[in-house]
Parts: structure tokens; C-alpha cells; sequence
């Protein structure tokens, strides 16, 4: 049992296999959180999270899961939780939640108590699962129910679908948190603002996967660029990768739009990307409460959104800028509106990073007292 003189003990299990919301947001809490608690993170993938923890000199453990096997995993993950001894488990995705619940069962056998254990769920699923996923959506659920005491939503749609699959008194609403300070420290001008600093740039930042909708941002790009007045002076970026990258290039190839709208990748400096775009799209189907939402109005950047999920949350101060007919023309509407109203946005203190912090440490203290 921890005392108010002892520090808690906590370990935070991620894969880190994408440098995405999700990282970014685990980043961000796990360096507030390295002030508060003694803590130790175990990381499945040797990617840009990892880098950035060993950088901040976060104390932190790599388990590739791309060389080694998901016993071998589990029984390394069973051993780490013996040897840190933690107050609290924290899981973020349904492979770490499986395997951090049930090394946290064994490794309190025989008599050692259980470490307290949550979960943060960072989005709805982007696809249904099929075949051997079926079962690990299953246990994903299960371990919900039955090895984890608190399941974190980060916004208030998201809870609503949760509580169809884990009891009500399990969930808690958390949004996420960015740190406004550093960000506006790193946000510079990116080269696509200083090559061409009188054009009007739009943009998208993301995965380059199918629940992004980066199809939409395109139809509703060459919508602007054909049927605008604002035509000659536009332009479109496309900033992120994934799986869907070479069709979406293919299709503004295919359109002759080679020359307005550009595809950048992943790239380091999103600070500046987001801080030299005057719109920034977020026309996914469905989302949690994306960090490049919370970055852009904590830089004074509009945002035209899909009113779904977090975003309808973040922008509630501002309806005129979500969508509600999900398409290409009633993006253009509004992007076409913001361009000309140039509206003054602003993050709301809710969403600041260590009003996060302060709720999930909260909640720690709660499930640990």
C-alpha cells in the first residue's frame, strides 16, 4: 500500500510502432508523469517513442515484438513486473492490454498482490475483426472486464461506445493533453510556407490509412482548385504515411493536380507544418481526441472537422467550423469559408497537458489509496 510520503510505482506498457496521436499523447503524459511517480515503461517496438523516452532518460525497457516471440513477451513482461513491483499497470492497446493483464495475474502469484491495473483507449477500432483478431478482440475485451479496473476514454463519444462492452462504473473520461508551451518553443516555418509564402496552404496531417479519409481531402482539394477564386493561390499538403500513400498519389496524378497538392510523408518538424498552414482538414470517419487537432488550436490555427468523436468536443467553442454532411463539397464549404473569415482560434485549458497529468494522477491515487 503506498503512503503519501512514498512515491507510486508505475509501469506504462506501449507498442511505439507508429509515431502517432497515441505516442505523442503517452510522450507527453509520460514526462509530466516522470516528475510524480517512479516510473518504468516497456516499449514492444524500436521506433520513435523508444528513441524519445531514452532521450528524456525516462527509464525504459524494449521488447521488439518484431524479433522475439509473444511468450517469450509475456514471461519477460511477467519477470519486469515482479522486479518493478509496481502500484499501477498502465496499458494502451488491445495486445499490450492482454499481455500486461495476465503477466500481472501471474506475477502476483502466489501471495504478492496484484498490481491495480488501467487501460487507455485511445480510439474506436478502424476495422471489424476477422479470424485470429476475432480472438484477440475477445481477450482484449475480456481482461477489460475482468483484469483491469479502469478503462480511460479520451473523449465523451468514445465512452458512450465503451460502455456497450465494459460496465459503466469502469469508465472514466480523460481527454488528452498537449503541451502548448513546448509546442509554440518548436513551431517555426516550414519550407512549403517560406517557398511560397503568399499562397493560401490547406492541409492534412496523419496516417495515410483508409478511416483518415485522405480520398475526401483530395475530391474536396480539386472541388477549390477547379471551381474556386481563390484557385491560383492555393495549396494542398498531404502530411503523413501509410498503407494507402501510392493510390492517393496515383489519384491526384490522375487528376493533373501534380502541382497543388503535395505528398510530404512523415516528417519531424509538425510543429511548423501545422503552424504554416492557414486550414488545417481533419475529415476522418471517426476519431478519439487527435493530438494535431489539439496542437493546431493551441498554434491559432483553424481547423475545419468532422463533427465526430473528440473533435466535436475540441471545436465546441467554434461550430462553425465542424462538418456534418461528411463530404468532399461540404469540406470545401467550410475550408472556402475559413479562408475568407480567417477566424481567431485558441485551446481550450482543458485540453493543456498537465490538466491531463493532474486527472490521471488523480486517478492513480485513487485506485492506489
Amino acid at each position: 500500500m503506498s503512503t503519501l510520503t512514498t512515491r507510486l510505482r508505475v509501469m506504462h506498457i506501449i507498442s511505439g510502432d507508429l509515431w502517432a496521436g497515441a505516442e505523442t499523447q503517452a510522450l507527453t503524459l509520460l514526462k509530466h508523469l516522470h516528475n510524480t511517480v517512479s516510473i518504468h515503461v516497456v516499449v514492444m517496438n524500436n521506433g520513435e517513442l523508444f528513441k524519445r523516452l531514452e532521450n528524456l532518460q525516462i527509464p525504459v525497457t524494449l521488447l521488439p515484438e518484431s524479433e522475439l516471440s509473444t511468450f517469450y513477451i509475456f514471461i519477460k513482461l511477467t519477470r519486469l513486473i515482479r522486479a518493478f513491483n509496481p502500484d499501477l499497470l498502465h496499458t494502451h492497446r488491445e495486445k499490450e492490454n492482454i499481455l500486461g493483464s495476465f503477466a500481472n495475474f501471474l506475477a502476483a502469484l502466489p501471495l504478492k498482490k496484484r498490481a491495480r491495473s488501467v487501460r487507455t483507449v485511445h480510439g474506436a477500432p478502424e476495422f471489424l475483426p476477422k479470424g485470429k483478431q476475432k480472438i484477440q478482440a475477445a481477450l482484449n475485451n475480456w481482461t477489460g472486464r475482468y483484469l483491469q479496473e479502469v478503462i480511460i476514454a479520451v473523449s465523451n463519444e468514445l465512452a458512450e461506445k465503451l460502455k456497450l462492452i465494459y460496465p459503466a462504473h469502469k469508465i472514466r473520461v480523460i481527454p488528452n493533453g498537449v503541451d502548448r508551451d513546448e509546442l509554440r518553443a518548436h513551431a517555426s516555418l516550414a519550407d512549403f510556407r517560406l517557398l511560397a509564402p503568399n499562397h493560401k496552404h490547406i492541409g492534412i496531417i496523419g496516417r495515410v490509412e483508409r478511416v483518415k479519409r485522405i480520398d475526401i481531402f483530395i475530391e474536396m482539394a480539386n472541388m477549390l482548385l477547379r471551381n474556386s477564386g481563390f484557385a491560383h493561390s492555393l495549396k494542398f499538403h498531404i502530411i503523413g504515411d501509410g498503407g494507402l500513400r501510392a493510390i492517393m498519389e496515383q489519384t491526384v496524378k490522375q487528376l493533373g493536380l501534380d502541382d497543388h497538392i503535395h505528398f510530404h510523408g512523415h516528417r519531424a518538424d509538425i510543429a511548423s507544418c501545422i503552424n504554416s498552414l492557414d486550414v488545417i482538414v481533419m475529415c476522418s470517419d471517426h476519431e478519439g481526441t487527435p493530438m494535431v487537432a489539439l496542437e493546431a488550436m493551441a498554434l491559432g490555427v483553424p481547423m475545419v472537422a468532422h463533427k465526430t468523436g473528440g473533435l466535436s468536443d475540441i471545436l465546441e467553442e467554434y461550430p462553425e467550423l465542424l462538418v456534418c454532411n461528411h463530404n468532399a463539397q461540404s469540406y470545401a464549404k467550410q475550408v472556402l469559408d475559413a479562408i475568407e473569415r480567417r477566424p481567431m482560434v485558441e485551446l481550450n485549458m482543458r485540453y493543456i497537458s498537465t490538466a491531463n497529468a493532474h486527472a490521471i494522477n488523480a486517478l492513480y491515487g485513487h485506485l492506489t489509496n
